[in-house]
């Protein structure tokens, strides 16, 4: 490999680990998980931060993904697709069910939908392509859900810094743990918006990518009513699908055949 190509593939390893991490990261320690020197990892750093890639956070002398950089990749996403087995499963489950399915991801200290299938939509809806909504709504907790207790406490803290609100009912870090904790007991989390927009929402925690290791969730959407009356029915189909769909990411076996719940 010359010069050039490994210039190229080490400012890709970079943002990929910025992208998957739960936190910015010093120089340092993006130089010691690379295994360069840290004057180079500096002098690298310090160019994808003037290209408008990278954010440098002087309080704690740490990078971190742009939102140019994340912009970018959520229309490659959205524009390529996702993966064959993930795409399966929401074709599945959507056939199955009737009702709308979505895929979110990070996007700094924001979910964001990746992907969409619309379903059998009776009143008013809020789900839209490319939505964006606060780190810890519904889909979001069932992220953070797999979250440390130090990536926990990272993401509030980008959160404060940033004037971000936390999600419509926290207002501090034990109202999110309290939420985390029983989306961790029941395995997916809930959201009933009847007040605003009648819509409801159940999302589980997904694995997108192995490696690098990156989460999501995968939710279904229907009106409060319906989803109310279906959730323990939908809950155990749902669950068994994204089991086949992590052995499937795991080992790249075929999916097996979708039944309806």
């Amino acid at each position: 490999m010359d010069e050039r190509s490994r210039s190229v593939a080490r400012v890709l390893t970079v943002l990929e680990q910025l992208s998957v991490s739960p936190k910015p990261l010093s120089n340092q320690e993006l130089a010691e998980a690379l295994e360069v020197p840290a004057s180079s990892m500096y002098r690298l750093l310090r160019k994808l931060v003037e290209l408008g890639y990278a954010e440098f956070h002087p309080d704690e002398s740490s990078y971190a993904i742009a939102p140019r950089l994340g912009d970018l990749g959520v229309r490659l996403a959205e524009a390529g697709g996702h993966s064959q087995p993930l795409q399966r499963l929401m074709a599945g489950v959507r056939t199955a069910t009737g009702h709308t399915i979505t895929v979110w991801v990070m996007q700094g200290t924001s979910v964001r939908i990746s992907a969409l299938l619309v379903g059998e939509i009776r009143g008013v809806r809020s789900i839209e392509p490319g939505e964006i909504s606060e780190p810890f709504s519904t889909p979001g907790l069932a992220i953070a859900s797999r979250y440390s207790p130090e990536q926990l406490r990272s993401m509030i803290a980008q959160c404060r810094r940033r004037h971000v609100d936390l999600g419509r009912r926290f207002r501090k870090l034990s109202d999110i743990q309290k939420a985390l904790e029983e989306t961790r007991r029941r395995g997916y989390a809930v959201g009933y918006n009847m007040k605003s927009d009648g819509w409801g929402i159940l999302a589980w925690p997904i694995l997108l990518t192995a490696n690098p290791l990156r989460l999501g969730a995968f939710a279904l959407g229907a009106h409060v009513a319906t989803l109310r009356r279906e959730e323990l029915r939908l809950v155990p189909f749902v669950q068994r699908l994204l089991a086949n769909y992590a052995a499937e990411q795991k080992i790249g076996t075929t999916a097996a055949t979708v039944r309806s719940p």
